[in-house]
């Protein structure tokens, strides 16, 4: 119907497409504030009483980075607000690739069996199948990224998913096509546009959440506080840095072991 109408998804951020880069005015490019997210796990991971946590990376490109990092926040935030940041620990490493491998898999043979990881947020393609099949061993847990992952993940065993951190890929393309319907992409036409949170009220107009179906929600978060949590970040109130150049300054203990490969 519109043939003249391009929108495209990256996992890149403006800077990374080049200064002098421009986008057609036919284009619409979105990218997402992947810490926002990111945060959002880590903070319902302790929330619902997980103290020892894994960030398994793909690569250390930016998007994989600030998922992790936003993680790391929101782990700490939670532990801080708990009084648990002693109890709480985080094991972090990139697996140098996106997909995984036996050698990936045997380092998470290690996260969970010897060090006692209870779940690991892998981000970075196919790097999730090493985490589920080490976790699918002793009963393990993974938290999800980029969409609701837990068809795919519970594959591995039944109920391993506890959350996924979500870029909200409806919400842009229902934004889009209403605008473009509506005769108004000029707003969006030629645009790299970093989405994020719009809406503390309304969980299906934002960019960015966790799946409010599939996490596994208790009595010690729930979808009430979930959405408490929203509206404090779109209210300012919970502030998270996008900032990869350096570590997140946490409570909590987060051991950087770098490159698995």
């Amino acid at each position: 119907l519109y043939p003249d109408v391009t929108f495209i998804a990256l996992d890149v951020a403006q800077g990374d497409l080049g200064e002098d880069y421009t986008v057609p005015s036919n284009v619409y490019c979105a990218v997402y504030q992947e810490e926002l997210c990111g945060y959002m796990a880590g903070y319902a991971a302790v929330k619902l009483g997980y103290t020892h946590l894994g960030v398994l990376g793909g690569m250390a490109v930016p998007a994989v980075q600030r998922f992790g990092y936003g993680f790391v926040q929101g782990a700490d935030a939670a532990a801080v607000e708990m009084g648990i940041a002693d109890q709480v620990v985080m094991e972090y490493a990139y697996g140098n690739q996106f997909y995984g491998d036996s050698d990936i898999t045997a380092y998470m043979d290690n996260w969970y069996q010897t060090l006692g990881v209870e779940v690991v947020f892998a981000s970075g393609g196919g790097i999730y199948t090493s985490a589920a099949e080490a976790a699918a061993k002793v009963g393990g847990k993974m938290i999800g990224v980029d969409s609701d992952q837990s068809p795919i993940i519970n594959q591995y065993a039944d109920g391993m998913t506890v959350t996924s951190a979500m870029k909200g890929l409806a919400a842009t393309v229902k934004t889009l096509l209403t605008d473009t319907v509506a005769g108004n992409f000029d707003l969006h036409a030629g645009k790299v546009e970093n989405l994020g949170l719009v809406s503390g009220d309304d969980l299906t107009l934002n960019y960015v959440g966790l799946p409010v179906e599939t996490t596994e929600w208790n009595d010690t978060f729930t979808v009430d506080d979930y959405t408490a949590l929203v509206k404090a970040m779109v209210d300012g109130k919970v502030t998270v840095s996008s900032d990869i150049t350096v570590r997140p300054e946490t409570t909590i203990a987060v051991n950087y072991n770098g490159n698995i490969k």
